[in-house]
């Protein structure tokens, strides 16, 4: 009876010890999504990705950190699922044509697998590769701590 339970016990460790985290998976789609996108990774030291669509309060931190730090051109900003680019260009005072540093996602092929995906997200590069990454979401302020390492 002893030697079942064992067997039991030992198969549940090694299937869940296998099993991919949230933040695994994230990565792994940020890895592949730039490997596969046209973007030179080389430029930048960060990337934003901010969502039209999701945590509105966040989206809005997001917006306004784009505003404040447009100029800066070691961040991208991947703007991806807006719903209309003039009210945004208008809602952040930015003509989204005049910067290289933004990528725009027409074809919403950016979608992380993730219940994250609803809000932004900072990138960290480290040789143009994802080094990691974080979201704007509460209880968690991305942004500031982005905004802490550009001082």
């Amino acid at each position: 009876m002893k030697k079942k339970y064992l067997i039991i016990i030992s198969v549940f460790l090694v299937l869940t010890s296998c099993k991919k985290t949230t933040k695994d998976i994230e990565r792994t789609y940020l890895v592949s999504w730039l490997e596969e996108s046209n973007i030179d990774s080389s430029k930048f030291n960060w990337i934003v990705i901010l969502p039209g669509l999701g945590c509105s309060g966040c989206i809005q931190e997001g917006e306004e950190f784009m505003k404040n730090s447009i100029e800066n051109s070691q961040i991208l900003f991947v703007l991806t699922k807006v719903e209309s680019l003039k009210i945004l260009q208008k809602k952040v005072d930015i003509k989204i044509k005049n910067y290289s540093n933004i990528y725009v996602d027409n074809t919403e092929g950016f979608d992380i697998p993730t219940n994250n995906s609803i809000y932004p997200c900072v990138v960290y590069l480290e040789n143009s590769k994802v080094k990691s990454h974080e979201f704007q979401a509460p209880g968690n302020s991305a942004f500031e701590n982005l905004e802490g390492i550009l001082d």
